[in-house]
């Protein structure tokens, strides 16, 4: 029973009220059904949905392949514990399958939860030396005070059925921010961004459903029957009467018409209704939503109608600056707080490289057309930004620049007075004439 229950005295339905409200609304008034907003409505909307898993999947996949180093305070590159956990977290994740997990886990339920491994005894006694990923439907959060909101997680083993206690220090939980502050301790969990989407989740699904039943079916049109006097059973037919029927209704010419025939008859439809058809074409409607909340551009998905040839690099970049690194800096901001000081490298964070990612490159064509018009670098800087070498020439390595601009080696000099300078060469200044 939440709060507003409570205050307002509203008793919460027992199971038989809720199934009996499951019936009324199905049978009676024909209102659309939906799962329960719960982590197992979110992972069957990723494993059964293609739309939520290609969306998800386009963020985890590329991030997982970034190159990531460690920097000290100075921001100087780092080889250090933090980046050697990161690289082989345990015996059983890579660094890359790590973190295409974690983004999943925190895409999927808007929870990702991490603990270390440390021994008891020896050298490196209290310290990390392994990670592992908690699966969020798995742990639970126990609610502090309102100043210390965590007292402490507890994870229940799926494999086992034993439950751990684990200290708050060791365990990092990364997390969409939730409005839901209750009594319930509900805001010290995270909002899956599927919760708000789960209408166009549930739609996207029945969309694709009607598309799949029609393809299915497409095979025949539909059944027709022509029944005897007595409208009760079907008549049989002649070979030729059955060709004529056929004509009536294939025929490319009876497109979009009604056919009448004299005979008391009961067809069966196998194809897709209007309304089918209309439901189709909301599938793109649905996808776009589901691109909206995860900010990825839905031209780069299969089937879009906005897709050309010109965007689709734009769309990618997009991909990355507003989906891929958000996402993946975020991770890494909070992991390398949360982990530098366990490892006594404080002070220390890991970042991204994303200079190896081909979108992410600035146009040559504009970085060469921008040094010409600055006319603030030589040309051999020119050639070399463009890939060529240097020419072994004193004037390659001037800056040139146009004639109504002061030239750079005249710039410390004492200028001249320009009325005795043409008075030297004969010249009569115009406005003494």
């Amino acid at each position: 029973m939440n709060l507003l229950q409570r205050i307002f005295g509203i008793k919460e339905k027992t199971e038989e009220e809720r199934f009996t409200d499951f019936l009324y609304s199905k049978l009676f008034i024909n209102t659309p059904l939906y799962p329960d907003n719960n982590d197992y409505t979110y992972l069957n909307f990723y494993t059964s949905n293609s739309d939520v898993f290609t969306i998800i999947n386009k963020i985890t996949e590329p991030a997982s392949t970034v190159p990531i180093y460690q920097y000290n305070e100075e921001g100087e590159e780092f080889t250090g514990k933090m980046l050697g956990l990161l690289n082989s977290p345990n015996g059983y994740f890579s660094k890359a399958e790590f973190i295409e997990a974690a983004l999943s886990f925190y895409l999927i339920y808007g929870n990702c939860f991490i603990m270390y491994f440390a021994p008891d005894n020896g050298v490196n006694a209290g310290k990390p030396v392994k990670l592992f990923l908690l699966p969020p439907p798995y742990v639970i959060i126990h609610p502090g005070t309102q100043f210390d909101p965590i007292l402490k997680y507890e994870f229940y083993v799926p494999s086992t059925g034993n439950r751990m206690i684990l200290e708050k220090d060791k365990v990092f939980h990364w997390r969409e921010f939730n409005p839901d502050f209750g009594t319930s301790g509900g805001s010290l969990r995270g909002m899956s961004r599927l919760k708000p989407l789960i209408k166009t989740a549930c739609g996207s699904v029945e969309a694709y459903d009607a598309l799949v039943r029609s393809l299915q079916a497409q095979g025949m049109w539909g059944l027709l029957s022509i029944l005897d006097e007595s409208g009760t059973g079907a008549k049989p037919l002649t070979r030729e009467q059955k060709s004529e029927l056929k004509s009536k209704f294939r025929a490319d010419s009876k497109a979009g018409e009604l056919t009448i025939i004299n005979s008391l008859a009961q067809y069966t439809k196998l194809g897709m209704s209007p309304q089918e058809l209309r439901i189709i074409e909301g599938l793109g409607l649905f996808r776009g939503t589901l691109c909206d909340a995860y900010n990825v551009p839905n031209q780069l998905l299969s089937g879009s109608q906005d897709r050309t040839y010109n965007n689709y690099h734009e769309s990618k970049r997009a991909l990355w600056q507003d989906a891929i690194m958000p996402s993946l800096n975020a991770f890494l901001e909070g992991f390398s707080r949360w982990l530098a000081p366990k490892v006594g490298e404080e002070g220390h964070y890991l970042a991204a490289d994303y200079s190896t990612i081909p979108c992410l490159q600035v146009n040559m064509t504009e970085v060469i057309n921008a040094m010409v018009a600055a006319q603030a670098f030589t040309k051999n800087e020119i050639r070399q930004a463009v890939g060529y070498g240097a020419i072994d020439d004193p004037l390659m390595d001037q800056v040139f620049v146009s004639m109504g601009m002061t030239p750079l080696a005249l710039e410390d000099e004492e200028k001249e007075d320009v009325e005795a300078k043409l008075n030297a060469l004969g010249f009569e200044h115009y406005l003494k004439k």
